[in-house]
């Protein structure tokens, strides 16, 4: 008896060794989301609310080498829907590891796709992939920071079985700047495959997506920031099995301002109509705006932010999108907290932004 118990108190004793000779950490972070979609002159987009809160704890340890860091984090994502009869509607695994050096940003695992992909356009992600799908399942990797980096990554979101199709994301982006010019791409290949036992009845499908653009971007600290821009959207859909391709083309124009937490954003699309195969395979194939079904399509987002800190983002939206010859509204709350131990502390921003307007 003695000899079953000496192995598990050696490794009991060895991992707090470990976990005291680290860097220990947590975060908590609750998200909050409520989004009325009123699109019902739409035949691409359905009237819909959606409305959810997730809370997130998460645990890691961390170890640092020179100017870099190792860390690994577990946790889990609970989503509770406000009106649902389940307690918790959905429940996704944390785990990853993460290398972070002033250069160089690499994760593997399970990780917050807010974290990583910032930068993308929800041309790229609609609002539902935003809410329900918060973890990238895969790699990333990045070269450089802020307004200089490239960066590769992968994302698994589906494992084939005998009722799931395999499909995941492989992607790249960046960008250039210099003064007030800069330079981004975006994009992403959607591979969509089959079946395991393989079923003749599924063939595979992609739609790949490039968005480059270059423009002029001023942010002070007086308050005011602005971004205007002018790109070029591709695009490859393909259904191998019916083989069957399109080859969207179009070009877009961006222009966003803000001052003191009171904003807009603006985007234009003008080209060949995308989602070709939408009919065929719905959101299983396509994970951007379905507005792209048509053009030209004009975004218009307007926002307060209605509170802003280093833990704290409350943000209050009135978008306008214009598809089909028809005006629609969206109205959203947002709602991000996030308390850790190991983040740096903030530049001291303003809890209420839009407060300075009437100082």
């Amino acid at each position: 008896m003695q000899k079953r118990w000496l192995p598990c108190l050696m490794l009991l004793f060895c991992s707090w060794a470990v976990l005291n000779a680290q860097e220990q950490r947590w975060r908590v972070g609750y998200d909050f989301f409520f989004d009325n979609q009123e699109y019902a002159r739409s035949t691409f987009a359905p009237a819909q609310t959606m409305k959810g809160m997730w809370l997130s704890p998460t645990g890691g340890i961390a170890w640092k080498s020179g100017r870099s860091s190792n860390a690994l984090y577990a946790g889990a994502y609970l989503l509770s829907i406000p009106g649902s009869k389940e307690t918790i509607d959905k429940l996704q695994a944390l785990l990853y590891y993460q290398y972070d050096s002033p250069k160089v940003l690499f994760c593997a695992g399970a990780f917050p796709r807010c974290e990583v992909l910032p930068n993308y356009s929800d041309l790229f992600f609609r609002d539902s992939v935003t809410y329900f799908r918060p973890l990238m399942q895969g790699i990333f990797f990045q070269v450089g920071r802020d307004r200089n980096f490239v960066n590769v990554w992968m994302d698994w979101t589906g494992h084939a079985t005998a009722d799931t199709r395999e499909s995941f994301f492989v992607g790249a982006s960046g960008r250039a700047s210099t003064g007030l010019l800069f330079a981004d791409f975006q994009s992403y290949m959607f591979h969509y495959a089959g079946t395991l036992p393989m079923n003749p009845a599924y063939g595979v499908s992609e739609q790949l997506q490039g968005l480059f653009s270059f423009g002029v971007e001023r942010d002070r600290e007086s308050g005011f920031k602005g971004m205007a821009s002018v790109g070029l959207f591709a695009g490859l859909e393909r259904d191998r099995k019916a083989d069957e391709s399109y080859w969207p083309f179009g070009f877009t124009a961006r222009a966003n301002a803000e001052w003191h937490g009171i904003g807009t954003e603006n985007t234009l699309y003008v080209g060949a109509a995308r989602s070709r195969l939408f009919s065929r395979y719905g959101t299983d194939l396509y994970w951007g705006s379905r507005f792209l079904q048509g053009s030209p399509y004009l975004q218009s987002k307007w926002y307060i932010r209605l509170m802003e800190s280093a833990n704290v983002a409350v943000k209050l939206n009135g978008n306008l999108h214009v598809s089909q010859g028809e005006a629609m509204f969206q109205q959203v709350l947002t709602v991000s907290v996030s308390v850790d131990n190991f983040s740096k502390p903030g530049r001291g921003r303003p809890t209420c932004p839009w407060m300075e307007l009437f100082r």
